[in-house]
């Protein structure tokens, strides 16, 4: 998946999906670049400091994942998008489904309650939990820094989560 992932738009194309110092978080099998921020590979994930930093990544992208499940699970629109995203106008149509999907479960929330928000996340089953956390001792494929600045930029973000524990 991370060699396909070396043929995407979002490789070979980045400043359609980022701007400034965008990124997305990505796991081990990634490559570490400015935009793609992977957590770290043994035995740099032994360090206490990384293995705050890789709990914090995951449990960040599992909750991205549910997020995505709870609403492709209520909306069937979405349930089926598969979309081609070759350019930045088809980037901006997948967000804007996306984007219409929040609107109507913020609508939802709103007009019938809380209540009826919360049975989004009975629609998130166990199998795409289980899933989501990725199978236990999966095989990662290595991956390089593709640019020098990469690790500082993650460096910084693992400061700035050390200095939030702190407060």
């Amino acid at each position: 998946m991370a060699s396909a992932f070396q043929h995407t738009a979002a490789v070979k194309h980045a400043e359609w999906f980022f701007q400034g110092d965008e990124f997305a978080w990505v796991d081990s099998a990634y490559p570490l670049t400015c935009h793609t921020i992977p957590v770290h590979k043994q035995p740099a994930s032994l360090l206490p400091e990384n293995a705050l930093f890789d709990k914090t990544v995951s449990n960040i992208r599992v909750q991205s994942e549910h997020c995505m499940g709870a609403l492709k699970g209520h909306w069937q629109c979405l349930h089926g998008l598969q979309v081609n995203i070759n350019s930045k106008h088809q980037h901006l149509e997948a967000c804007r489904w996306m984007t219409i999907a929040i609107i109507l479960h913020n609508l939802v929330i709103e007009v019938e309650g809380a209540s009826q928000g919360a049975q989004f996340t009975s629609l998130h089953a166990h199998a795409q939990e289980e899933e989501d956390r990725g199978l236990p001792g999966a095989p990662n494929v290595a991956g390089e820094v593709e640019e020098g600045d990469a690790e500082a930029k993650r460096h910084k973000l693992i400061e700035e989560l050390l200095a939030f524990h702190q407060m």
